[in-house]
């Protein structure tokens, strides 16, 4: 066995040595009190007693003459009642003694008036300012003693030592005639004393080894926190776990001891959390944390390497499970509500613990770390499911366990997990505390869950671009991603939208913020899976023409495709998804004009033209839609977007037909514009009338003005002379045949003006 060993089995046999005296000591004191509580209540008792039979209520006469005013003075009743002739006597009982009213109320107990400043100055202050001043002052007698060889080192020591025992002794002299700020004081001062004796014993004088000088520190503050349980003083508590914690750092020899360090904090922690737990201090909790976590910091700092690793773990695991469990279990065996400060042991505990394991395990083990840090994890997750089974209802505290346990598992995931397997867990885990949130009515829990998706969103995003070298399309790992973790958010919506017990509200939020996450990550891994399979599998001359024919195409059924959806669902108020839909549809479309120059001789029937024509037709579907969802404003504006969508991609291709054309040349594909542009707005004008759409007339109406200022203004001045006659030929004849219609059907358009509707 070696001396670590042996030492570390030492400490243990005083840790039971000390618990069991501390323990006797601490029922002694309570039956003791108990006792004079006892007596006490005898006592009140039979005072009580005495008093109730001395007082008696006379009884009152039993008639009042009349005209006689009642004496306000009790009358006496001979014990002898008088008998009347032919009468038997009756006897008349007297009345039982009755304690008046205001005997009988007992006031309440008067609030504590609060020390003023004066108060507090004088007896609080002034005794520990002063008992600071008179150890300094000793230190410094010793010291010119030791200086002028007065006094040998075994001297000062038993001279400080009886100086505390002295302070104690007078301290509990005060404690009984209830002065209480003494007390404290001196207690403390003579508990200091101690403290300094170990310290100069084996620091200054060396008469004492570590071994040694650590038992008696440990005593020390044994007896301290006895003191402290035994006459509900905590400023005495505090002063032994300060005390206790600085005791290592100044008996520290230079050498690296763990299991010795760590098995006297452990206790330390034990004996003085024990304290709090009796006497419901908190802030021995707290302060027991505070020491604690310096303490590590500090050896880690300095005696840390990779052959320190498992007393590391051993100790920082022990630490976890005793600043977990410690201070939430006063309230969880006696069914109350935990307080703000021992949530906040909580948290703390669970972030200080995993950047320890973090700073031992990741870079070596990081595998081994998800795994820890999973298992942490798993015991706040059980003492949430053990808290949450009580009789009392505690939201606070079980949502604050949940976020932990939460937090824990999404951090687990990155350290775990690699590349894409990082944001499919955090999907997946998303849609599995949606789903418990349902199953246990925790909001918080649906809560975490849209913040998964958003984690897991934007790890999707951090690892773009999708591709950098050939793929197949769809059947690839990233794409593969994105669509797990867009279906994550899809079921989640889904199952939200089936739970009709949720609040309304909340559920109505949580069901658009997953559906729109899906939807956008569905159009964006859409858009950049077809976008790069161009850019990447195919990068052949003119490729960037078909990547933009490609996008329109796909942002010309998104739209349709969402407002069908969204019209068989019956849902007109999202119709303004689509809508937006067609706003970045009519972005690409744009950008794909400036690629606008595919080399064919066919007019509208060519790669170019036929893509971008299925946008238009896309705009008119929706248009329909909107009119029979009751939203005809925006059918209008959806089919004259369209008309004008056509104006300008039917200019760009008889420019592009004139260049690429055996028949014609580029300056007649231009003139022909005019023509192409006033046939159109003769055919809208004929809807328009066969409709009895004044919007659409209208419309035909801007276009032939458009058509007669591309002619006057372009034609005229650009255009050769035949060009010319082609285009004012043309125009003109159009612009004739919608006066003609005009012509045929005003008689019927006047004729029943009632019908026509503006839509």
């Amino acid at each position: 066995m070696t001396g670590a060993q042996a030492f570390f089995l030492g400490l243990i046999v005083v840790a039971f040595v000390i618990v069991g005296p501390v323990c006797g000591i601490i029922a002694l004191v309570k039956v003791r009190k108990l006792d004079e509580k006892l007596g006490d209540l005898e006592d009140q008792l039979g005072s009580l007693w005495n008093a109730l039979k001395k007082k008696v209520q006379p009884i009152p006469p039993p008639e009042k003459e009349i005209g006689v005013e009642k004496s306000p003075e009790p009358v006496e009743v001979d014990a002898t009642p008088e008998v009347s002739p032919g009468k038997a006597p009756s006897f008349i009982p007297p009345k039982a003694p009755t304690q008046p009213e205001e005997e009988r109320k007992v006031p309440p107990p008067l609030p504590k008036p609060r020390d003023s400043l004066e108060m507090k100055l004088g007896t609080k202050w002034l005794n520990w300012v002063g008992i600071v001043m008179l150890l300094v002052g000793v230190g410094f007698f010793l010291k010119y003693a030791y200086d002028n060889a007065w006094i040998g080192p075994k001297g000062r020591l038993a001279i400080g030592t009886l100086f505390g025992i002295a302070a104690i002794g007078i301290g509990e002299r005060f404690r009984r005639r209830h002065w209480d700020i003494l007390f404290q004081v001196l207690t403390g001062g003579g508990l200091a004393a101690f403290y300094l004796c170990v310290f100069f014993s084996f620091q200054v004088y060396h008469l004492s080894d570590q071994a040694l000088s650590m038992l008696l520190a440990v005593l020390v503050t044994a007896l301290a926190v006895v003191m402290a349980v035994a006459h509900d003083a905590i400023s005495i508590a505090i002063l032994a776990l300060i005390g206790g914690f600085l005791s290592p750092v100044l008996l520290s020899t230079g050498t690296n001891h763990p299991y010795v360090l760590f098995s006297y904090i452990a206790i330390l922690d034990l004996v003085a959390m024990g304290a709090a737990y009796f006497r419901k201090w908190r802030a021995l909790d707290l302060l027991c944390f505070i020491g604690t976590t310096f303490i590590y910091m500090g050896w880690h700092s300095k005696f840390y390497a990779p052959d320190q690793m498992l007393p590391a773990l051993i100790y920082i695991s022990l630490f976890y499970l005793m600043f977990l469990l410690i201070p939430i279990l006063h309230s969880l065996v006696r069914h109350l509500a935990e307080s703000s400060e021992g949530l906040a042991m909580i948290v703390l505990n669970a972030v200080f613990s995993f950047f320890c394991y973090y700073s031992i395990l990741f870079r070596d083990y990081r595998y081994a770390l998800g795994f820890v840090v999973l298992g942490q994890a798993l015991l706040v997750f059980l003492l949430f499911q053990t808290w949450s089974k009580r009789e009392v209802k505690d939201s606070h505290t079980c949502a604050s366990l949940l976020i932990i346990t939460l937090g824990l598992v999404t951090i687990a995931i990155p350290i775990q997990l690699k590349m894409y397997g990082v944001p499919i867990a955090w999907g997946m885990e998303g849609a599995v505390l949606v789903f418990l949130g349902i199953r246990f009515r925790q909001t918080i829990c649906q809560v975490t869950g849209m913040a998964a998706f958003v984690l897991a969103a934007g790890g999707l995003v951090s690892r773009l671009p999708l591709h950098k070298v050939f793929f197949i399309p769809i059947f690839n790992v990233p794409f593969g991603s994105w669509t797990l973790v867009i279906a994550m958010a899809a079921v989640s919506a889904y199952l939200l939208k089936r739970d009709r017990n949720a609040m309304e509200r909340w559920r109505d939020i949580f069901i658009v913020a997953s559906s729109l996450l899906a939807f956008s990550m569905a159009c964006y891994l859409l858009s950049v899976e077809v976008s790069q399979f161009w850019a990447i599998n195919y990068r052949i001359p003119r490729y960037r023409t078909y990547e933009m024919n490609s996008l329109v195409v796909l942002w010309s059924l998104i739209p349709a495709i969402t407002a069908y959806v969204l019209y068989r669902k019956g849902a007109p108020a999202w119709m303004a998804l689509s809508w937006i839909c067609f706003g970045i549809g009519t972005l690409v479309l744009f950008v794909g004009l400036a690629h606008y120059r595919l080399p064919s001789g066919w007019l509208i029937f060519n790669g170019t033209f036929a893509p971008k024509l299925m946008f238009v037709v896309s705009l008119w579907w929706c248009a329909k839609l909107c009119r029979q969802s009751e939203l005809k404003l925006a059918g209008n504006i959806l089919e004259m977007a369209g008309h004008g969508v056509l104006a300008l991609l039917v200019a760009f291709e008889f420019a592009r037909w004139g260049q690429y054309s055996h028949f014609i040349t580029a300056k007649m594909g231009i003139s022909l514009i005019s023509a192409a542009w006033a046939l159109q707005a003769l055919i809208v004008i004929w809807i328009g009338l066969a409709t009895r759409n004044r919007l659409l007339r209208y419309l035909g109406f801007v276009l032939f003005v458009l058509t007669i200022g591309k002619t006057l203004l372009i034609d005229m001045s650009e255009m050769e002379k035949v060009y010319r006659i082609v285009s004012f030929a043309a125009s003109g004849l159009l612009l004739v045949t919608a006066g003609y219609f005009y012509q045929r059907y005003s008689s019927m358009l006047l004729e029943r003006p009632e019908m026509e509707k503006e839509e």
